[in-house]
């Protein structure tokens, strides 16, 4: 037994992507200065060099896209950590929020490089996170330091796969050092992918030139790249649902197709970081119904179109973990697991949109999404687990609970057990006198206690090459 849910019909899927490819190709993709667009103009597209607007053909969008990676490995630092993007679902967080809500003192704080260090710990030990993306960005430090910090504490307290972004040409080569030094070469990254890099464009139609150029360099070196629109319907996009993911599609489409063009081969995943305006409360929506339904028929575009996909599940625009933030991150949750989508983020840990970390939440959320899981999985339907014989065996006396069957099928996992929400009788919950925020944070103690006992997943010789790199981009960019 397996839920089965289709959100679009093929008329509809197909629908979308010839709208997305008619705006290609009648109104184009806004690049502003940047090599990709001078590299573009030999491929049959209209380059506008005045305004850096490239109207591109249907053809070479189709024939393009065609030709991207269908199965795209997210390499972790051991074949164990690995995430395979062919049909699974895995749960990502994300955000890099500056904005801390503390759970010990309960206060909204600024961020720091010891929280991007214990967000990484809490979410690395929840089996339900399969890869990490940095969930705060550190104030303390000088704006130069900020990016490349924040992801060696990452690598020094994880083995997963990590996302990263590269958000100019000046910093490839730091980049590219980086990688080299962790992977034992630029082929062995190559290989093994340690790290994939987000590339996000500017709504509507649009993206940043340097970073485009920036994102196309690591690809060369066969680094996954997540292209990521955020359309916002009624502000960046048109306010209907379809509207907006028509946006999300030609945004993808569009830089996939000069992404490919530039270094061919190189795995691509659509993202579908759709949202909404508030037309009430005048504010950006991430855990909108509306967002929701968005972020299915993207996904399943996307797997029409034959490319994994990543799209914001667990969202919530609550600004602490209460009643909204857990009705939100489910119901938006399960709908884009409903619709198969390789990588969900939105995400775990983060409240307010992507505005908020909170280290219980991570916890709660990962159970969240562990009972997605169980909820969507495989349940077998059989001669055997029909049990009739032991049905026959018991009779009506009712005693279940002695068959031997029963503990061997629940240590198999027949019954979810969750960590997080109670089952206990009114009296025993009463007696423990903890609610779910704080059995949330005491787990939370619990494993960075046993992290600082066991100390940094990364060898010390390692990450003390890794430090002398760092160090370097440090001196010649001014972003380490």
């Amino acid at each position: 037994m397996r839920a089965r849910v289709e959100w679009l019909s093929a008329a509809e899927r197909s629908g979308i992507v010839d709208e997305a490819l008619g705006v290609l190709a009648q109104t184009g993709m806004r690049l502003g200065a940047c090599q990709a667009l001078e590299e573009l103009e030999a491929t049959g597209a209209q380059v506008d060099r005045q305004t850096g607007v490239a109207r591109l053909p249907r053809d070479l969008v189709e024939s393009t896209v065609a030709r991207l990676p269908r199965r795209v490995l997210l390499a972790g630092a051991t074949p164990a950590d690995d995430c395979l993007l062919d049909g699974a679902i895995h749960f990502v967080p994300s955000g890099s929020p500056t904005v801390t809500l503390d759970f010990e003192t309960g206060e909204y704080r600024a961020s720091t490089l010891e929280d991007v260090r214990r967000s990484t710990i809490v979410a690395d030990a929840m089996p339900a996170v399969d890869i990490l993306w940095s969930l705060v960005s550190a104030t303390d430090l000088p704006a130069g330091e900020v990016d490349f910090k924040g992801l060696l504490t990452m690598l020094a307290w994880s083995n997963k796969h990590v996302q990263d972004e590269v958000a100019q040409p000046a910093q490839v080569e730091p980049m590219l050092a980086l990688l080299e030094t962790l992977c034992g070469g630029l082929d062995a990254f190559r290989a093994r992918p340690r790290l994939s890099f987000c590339c996000c464009t500017t709504s509507p139609l649009g993206i940043d030139g340097p970073l485009l150029d920036a994102s196309i360099g690591v690809a060369r070196h066969g680094a996954p790249i997540l292209i990521y629109p955020m359309p916002i319907a009624g502000a960046t996009s048109p306010v209907t649902v379809a509207g907006t993911v028509v946006m999300n599609v030609a945004e993808f489409l569009g830089i996939a197709t000069i992404i490919e063009l530039a270094a061919p081969g190189a795995p691509l995943i659509m993202g579908a970081g759709t949202s909404l305006l508030d037309m009430k409360a005048t504010t950006f929506s991430f855990g909108a119904l509306e967002a929701a339904l968005m972020c299915v028929a993207c996904v399943e575009v996307a797997h029409h179109l034959g490319v994994p996909v990543l799209a914001p599940g667990l969202a919530t625009d609550a600004k602490y973990g209460g009643i909204q933030a857990g009705y939100e991150k489910a119901l938006k949750g399960l709908a884009v697991a409903s619709a198969g989508a390789d990588l969900i983020t939105g995400g775990i840990g983060i409240l307010s949109g992507a505005g908020i970390m909170s280290l219980p939440q991570i916890v709660i959320d990962a159970e969240i999404a562990a009972m997605i899981g169980r909820l969507l999985g495989e349940t077998g339907i059989s001669t055997e687990t029909m049990m009739a014989d032991a049905i026959a065996r018991v009779g009506f006396q009712g005693e279940y609970l002695k068959e031997k069957e029963t503990a061997r099928r629940v240590r198999l996992g027949e019954q979810f057990m969750p960590v997080i929400a109670t089952r206990l009788s009114l009296e025993a919950w009463q007696a423990a006198g903890q609610d779910e925020l704080s059995v949330a944070s005491q787990r939370v103690r619990e494993i960075l206690a046993a992290a600082d006992e066991r100390g940094p997943v990364l060898a010390a010789d390692a990450m003390a090459r890794l430090e002398s790199v760092v160090d370097e981009a440090a001196a010649g960019t001014g972003r380490a």
